[in-house]
């Protein structure tokens, strides 16, 4: 902003006095020397898809003083308006982008490998020995690997495992008995659950006949 202007100096005696002006004298400027006038409208609207904004803005700046103030003048005004300066810059950075999601059904790297562990039914009252699966990259509908049972007598029970469903929590699987297994194993299907926990799965089988077996599994190749 211009700096207030100077107090006159004191009218000598030997200069004529102020005459009161004639008819063909222009009119006193309508701002003093040294003030600034501004007047500013600005409207904006919201584009398409909520980006961008198209601004209309009029600066009528009427400037009585030295050239330099009026220079600093319209830089201070131009910096107040919107989309200008940090504020254009703060809305390009405000947008963020989300990482793509997962395609529906895609079986999650982190679930492949090969996986062990102690089993147990009955709410853990009844021990089943270990179980051990070979989870391979399988669609919805293919076979998602062959859980193997060895009881602490070493018997043996196979049951085929297909991928049903994923989802974001876990991977939902049908379970159903292997053609050659001995007659103390449950041939009836059923479904199961593997839930990451850690670096861990939780198996789960919702058989009600084989006293819905759980297992923790860790992996081992």
């Amino acid at each position: 902003m211009p700096a207030p202007a100077s107090p006159a100096p004191p009218v000598s005696s030997s200069v004529p006095g102020p005459r009161n002006p004639g008819p063909g004298d222009d009119p006193a400027p309508a701002h003093p020397p040294g003030r600034l006038a501004l007047s500013v409208a600005a409207t904006s609207t919201q584009g398409a898809g909520g980006r961008g904004r198209r601004l209309s803005c009029t600066v009528a700046l009427a400037v009585a003083g030295a050239l330099a103030a009026v220079t600093v003048g319209s830089a201070f005004v131009l910096d107040l308006l919107p989309g200008s300066g940090k504020d254009a810059n703060n809305a390009g950075g405000d947008a963020s982008h989300e990482p793509p999601a997962a395609t529906a059904g895609t079986l999650p790297q982190r679930y492949v490998g090969t996986w062990e562990g102690r089993a147990a039914a009955l709410d853990g009252k009844l021990p089943l020995g270990t179980f051990r699966i070979t989870i391979k990259q399988a669609k919805v509908g293919e076979q998602l690997g062959r859980l193997r049972q060895t009881d602490a007598l070493g018997g043996v029970c196979v049951d085929v495992i297909t991928l049903k469903k994923v989802t974001e929590k876990q991977l939902v699987a049908g379970s159903v008995g292997a053609k050659g297994n001995h007659d103390g194993c449950n041939p009836a299907p059923t479904t199961v659950t593997f839930t990451p926990v850690g670096d861990d799965l939780d198996y789960a089988s919702k058989s009600e006949e084989s006293g819905r077996p759980e297992a923790r599994l860790s992996k081992v190749g």
